[in-house]
């Protein structure tokens, strides 16, 4: 165990910065969108399911930035080769760069579940919310218009005469199937 620890203390650490850095922008975003006074009204009505929306789409972003690092095959020969600064240890360390690129691609398919799910709850929070009739805040904040002309709502996209549930049903399920595919492609390509 001593030699292991000794032979691949970079790749530990450099895995161990990657996760930690997944976990701090997903918390500091949480706590960002679950705390902010500007998303008040918005949490009143979606609850802890804006914040897990918003927080693993963060994630989703850092995780896309990276998956194609590992894999550019230019930028690991300059650094491979060209850099006087890349020392053995790193080196080494770069052979390893086909199981970062699936460890990152498995953390997309994670956080793209969170999303998905999280979106699924924001729109029932949205249609309980506009179906409400109890007078509670969520009920009343859906049905706010800033031009009561057009009957649009600040707050709430479900409308109950534009937007029937079929409708918001059937996107959702859109979305989730053509997330299913891209995952399901990333996955197969990964497998490779």
């Amino acid at each position: 165990m001593g030699n292991w620890v000794v032979n691949h203390w970079f790749s530990v650490l450099f895995l161990a910065v990657w996760f930690g850095l997944n976990v701090f922008l997903f918390v500091d975003a949480f706590l960002k969108y679950e705390k902010a006074d500007k998303y008040y009204y918005t949490r009143k009505i979606l609850g802890s399911t804006l914040a897990c929306a918003r927080a693993s789409a963060l994630c989703l972003n850092f995780n896309s930035m990276l998956i194609l690092l590992p894999v550019c095959r230019n930028l690991l020969s300059f650094l491979r080769g060209t850099c006087s600064f890349c020392s053995r240890t790193l080196r080494k360390q770069l052979d390893h760069n086909l199981t970062f690129h699936k460890l990152v691609a498995y953390m997309i398919c994670l956080h793209t579940a969170i999303h998905i799910i999280a979106h699924l709850f924001n729109f029932d929070c949205y249609s309980r919310s506009r179906q409400a009739t109890d007078g509670s805040l969520a009920s009343i904040l859906s049905g706010l218009s800033h031009d009561e002309k057009k009957g649009g709502s600040w707050l709430n996209p479900i409308h109950p005469h534009i937007t029937p549930t079929v409708y918001i049903f059937t996107v959702t399920f859109d979305m989730v199937l053509s997330s299913v595919n891209s995952n399901l492609f990333l996955f197969l390509l990964v497998k490779k």
